[in-house]
């Protein structure tokens, strides 16, 4: 139960802060919901309808926005109702409930809510003018009658409610309503339109009964003392009511998955262990919602998602920190755009340029400077919780991964992460809002994204179950530091030597990734004497058979390429590139049917004053490397090569193509030829 003890403290804090609490809160321009208080929750309201302060009438009656989100107060059973008669709100609920002259499936719903509504009402300590006027017009009976007078309901000649639109009408309620499919027709019950309340009375700043602070007391003072049963609470260490009946709509409205569930009494649910939930763990009403409405407000707020998986970071104090899941793809434009430093967004031959100056520096530089700006908010002391939660079944949610750390080494681990699986990756630019134009893919260095690892490593096509079980294996790699899955990396090395099956776009993807997965896999290998270094740059220091072997199938692609470009032939895949699987399988025998092959192209090059440059500098590498060759029978063994061929190919690639090795000086007596 630690996390749910993070996520109470949490609460404690971030409640006493007003901006954390009024609507709404603000993340990459996207409007998310405020911390709820104890005994509410969050529904999807259709409809508002102004009172006036005495309840005898209606003011006006309007259709609210489309998704609109409001905070209503609820009960232990009505804030996860279910089943065939689901228990009422206590103020603000469905037509169903709140209109006596409602005719339709479940009518009867009624009768419930103005029994609630009428104890909250004759409180004689919790009760609220507002709840008074709402509960004196709610028994008038009326409610359907004055919604079609002011045309926000719609019914036939005989005075039953429609359940399609009628023709030729725009922006009605059964816009906003969910709709059940019959045969070709979708048909809508109006008494599913949700009624929020709004009271009007001289001197109110605040007629909104669900933004009303002072309404929202009185439910929740209410609402406590309704609870008899006290017990030990094991979060808090204290004697609360208790509950068994835990808050859904956790990830998202509409969520019916719950972390904690005792209603199941039938079969083997308890495995034997216990007769009653009571007996396994007790757990206070409020602790439970506060601690709920702490990870729904989390997850709306800086949640990373992957499908129905939801991963969450937080520190205790409320201050942002770094989320595994997606903070290095979310932030690495933010903190390579500073233009104190010599990092910018470039071409890819330039940033190499970089890369291969500085051997990577810059890039650390960057990053510590990125995670310093978390910390200066925060003490060393401080702790930050991750948590990642999944659907066990559609009405149980698991949590899958969940650790403590101080804010030191959590960073300090995230930054191990990223230096260590940082490879030169593609990213496309944010562009503006309303902007036609395609965005620009630029190259910077960065560790990949776990769903990324998993799309290279298994396909686009990955199905959900495997995409969202490679993240969760992924989450102890950046949070614990553990070593990178073998089979991962064997998974996304053999998809980048399949290079005919990949479009160009994903090929660049693909090929960076492998390359970082391998260079990660190897800086933390398990056994300590294996444990290798690699850079982002050309290491002409590294005389190893697959390095070499990888630097001479980028020779001869650059070769071939570049004499195409230069005849103005139409590009086509090269020969190094359609024979880049059988060079991984057997690189000496197909070096020697590449070195044919590439022997045109070299002459053309040759007998070019435009392209002789070129020629020379190929010519000049592959001397390189045949005079770092230190064991021939190695080297022409038949063995495969594993992936850090792709690290040799990848660098000495990018090599080859930065801007500032053109020659434009040419030997006299090669002048002409």
């Amino acid at each position: 139960m630690s996390w749910m003890q993070k996520l109470y403290e949490i609460y404690e804090v971030c409640v006493q802060q007003p901006h954390f609490i009024d609507p709404p809160q603000t993340d990459d321009k996207k409007e998310v919901q405020g911390l709820m208080p104890v005994s509410h929750t969050s529904q999807q309201a259709h409809i508002v309808v102004t009172l006036d302060d005495k309840g005898e009438k209606i003011i006006r009656a309007e259709l609210l926005p489309p998704k609109t989100q409001v905070v209503i107060p609820a009960t232990e059973d009505s804030a996860g109702r279910a089943g065939k008669i689901p228990p009422p709100h206590p103020l603000m609920d469905k037509i169903r409930y709140c209109a006596k002259d409602y005719v339709g499936p479940q009518e009867n719903f009624y009768k419930l809510y103005e029994k609630q509504l009428k104890a909250w009402c004759t409180s004689q300590t919790n009760s609220h003018p507002k709840v008074q006027a709402i509960y004196n017009y709610i028994s008038k009976g009326t409610l359907v009658h004055d919604l079609l007078e002011k045309g926000i309901l719609h019914a036939d000649s005989c005075g039953d409610l429609l359940t399609e639109a009628p023709e030729g009408s725009k922006d009605t309620v059964f816009k906003l309503l969910t709709g059940k499919k019959i045969g070709n027709a979708t048909m809508r019950d109006q008494g599913d339109a949700f009624v929020i309340w709004s009271v009007e009375s001289s001197g109110d700043l605040e007629p909104r009964t669900w933004r009303d602070k002072s309404l929202q007391e009185a439910w929740i003072s209410y609402d406590a003392n309704q609870m008899q049963q006290k017990s030990l609470c094991m979060v808090s260490g204290s004697s609360y009511p208790i509950t068994t009946k835990h808050p859904r709509n956790i990830r998202r409205p509409g969520d019916g998955a719950k972390l904690i569930s005792s209603n199941d009494e039938i079969g083997f649910t308890f495995r034997g262990r216990f007769l009653k939930p009571e007996e396994a763990c007790t757990v206070g009403y409020e602790v439970s919602n506060k601690a709920h409405n702490a990870l729904r407000w989390l997850i709306g707020r800086q949640g990373y998602r992957n499908g129905d998986q939801v991963v969450v970071a937080w520190a205790t104090k409320g201050i942002d920190v770094p989320n595994p899941g997606n903070w290095q793809l979310s932030d690495a434009l933010d903190f390579f755009s500073e233009e104190e430093e010599d990092v910018e967004i470039m071409e890819i031959s330039e940033l190499v340029e970089t890369i291969h100056r500085d051997a990577g520096q810059a890039f650390s530089r960057r990053l510590a400077k990125a995670l310093n700006g978390y910390k200066k908010n925060l003490e060393e002391t401080d702790s930050v919780a991750v948590l990642a939660l999944d659907s066990a079944s559609p009405g149980r949610l698991s949590v899958i991964f969940y650790r403590e750390q101080i804010v030191q080494d959590y960073l300090a681990k995230l930054q191990q992460w990223q230096e260590e699986m940082s490879w030169i990756l593609p990213m496309k630019e944010r562009d503006d809002k309303g902007s036609k134009a395609k965005p620009r893919t630029t190259f910077l260095p960065y560790a990949p994204l776990p769903e990324t690892v998993a799309r290279v490593a298994y396909g686009r096509r990955i199905d959900d179950k495997l995409r969202k079980a490679t993240v969760e294996r992924l989450l102890p790699c950046i949070v614990d530091g553990t070593p990178i899955p073998r089979d991962l990396v064997e998974s996304c090395v053999r998809r980048a030597c399949n290079r005919v099956g990949l479009e160009k776009w994903e090929w660049d993807e693909v090929l960076g990734v492998a390359c970082a997965i391998y260079k990660g896999f190897y800086a933390r290998h398990y056994d300590n004497q294996k444990r290798r270094t690699y850079t982002m740059g050309l290491d002409k220091e590294r005389r190893t058979r697959d390095y070499l072997y990888g630097r001479l199938l980028a020779v001869a692609e650059y070769v071939e390429r570049s004499a195409l470009k230069e005849s103005g032939e139409k590009p086509r895949p090269t020969n190094a590139e359609r024979l880049m699987q059988r060079f991984a399988d057997h690189p000496c025998s197909t070096w020697r049917d590449l070195e044919k092959q590439i022997a045109p192209y070299m002459q053309r090059l040759q007998t070019r004053e435009s392209s002789y440059w070129m020629y020379d500098k190929a010519k000049r590498v592959l001397q390189e490397i045949c005079d770092s060759v230190t064991d021939i029978d190695d080297f022409t063994s038949p063995e495969k090569l594993d992936g850090e061929f792709l690290l040799g190919y990848h660098c000495q690639y990018s090599d080859l193509f930065k801007k500032n090795l053109k020659n434009q000086s040419l030997p006299t007596d090669q002048k002409g030829e």
